[in-house]
């Protein structure tokens, strides 16, 4: 037991950068990897693939596998430069405006992310750090903001007036961003949303193992429907068997060194 923000919380895990994360201990899994830490996992496995895939956007003339390939060796120098320049884009979209605004002055409306699932709120927290015009949708079957209110996140300093009104409302919003916290489950919360609706999806569910249902081939079906082109799936699995899943219906995949991008060029 650490204690965190003058509380205590059990099975809190330290990572390797610092960051905390959970030990759960009814699917017997941490919610982060140990090695990486919390705040780097989701940088290098949800933040910046997402954030790259939005660049190429624009530079159609290139081959998206051959592009972000290249880019994976600078990952960890994009997660040091970004916290402490949070409003300076330019060492990944070399440009002097946030991505996310020149994207959807295109699309006509906010980036729309998937994130499944809320979890300790890591992606979805940090999506609002660095996508600056966003509606972030968040299945999340357990109940925790509460006892999150008195957990220490790193590097996202609003993180407890986020979770504030999440409890209050199960919403969060400002002018340009809103996160909804969809408490329930995941697959019939799927259900609710149109086809073509999502841009990204981060995929961080427990294993496979502990939630075959959002692994599985059907799972992947419904994520093709819901998600526009062009798109991207960010997830830390790497398996055969997920990855040919995903590949069955529909979607490019891609491994790489911390996990695996599903993609609709």
């Amino acid at each position: 037991m650490i204690q965190t923000s003058n509380h205590s919380i059990a099975n809190i895990v330290q990572g390797g950068d610092s960051s905390f994360s959970i030990y759960n201990t009814k699917y017997a899994q941490s919610y982060h990897s140990k090695s990486l830490g919390a705040y780097s996992e989701t940088m290098l496995k949800h933040i910046i693939p997402a954030f790259l895939f939005l660049q190429f956007s624009y530079h159609k003339n290139i081959i998206f596998k051959d592009y972000f390939l290249s880019q994976v060796p600078h990952f960890t120098e994009y997660i040091t430069t970004l916290h402490t320049q949070i409003n300076n884009y330019a060492n990944i979209v070399n440009t002097k405006s946030p991505l996310s605004y020149i994207y959807t002055s295109q699309l006509n409306r906010p980036i729309r992310i998937l994130d499944i699932c809320f979890g300790l709120g890591y992606n979805a927290m940090l999506a609002l750090k660095f996508f600056k015009n966003c509606e972030i949708y968040s299945p999340e079957q357990d109940f925790l903001l509460e006892t999150l209110q008195h957990f220490h996140y790193h590097n996202i300093p609003h993180a407890h007036k986020i979770l504030a009104q999440l409890i209050t409302s199960m919403r969060y919003g400002n002018t340009t961003q809103t996160l909804y916290f969809l408490h329930g489950n995941a697959l019939n919360i799927l259900e609710s949303f149109p086809n073509g609706f999502f841009d990204i999806v981060f995929q961080d569910p427990f294993s496979q193992l502990s939630n075959p249902e959002l692994w599985d081939r059907q799972y992947f079906k419904k994520l093709f429907a819901i998600t526009t082109r062009p798109c991207i799936i960010t997830t830390y699995a790497k398996a055969k068997n997920i990855l040919e899943s995903a590949n069955n219906v529909g979607f490019l995949t891609l491994k790489y060194q911390y996990g695996s991008i599903l993609y609709k060029p």
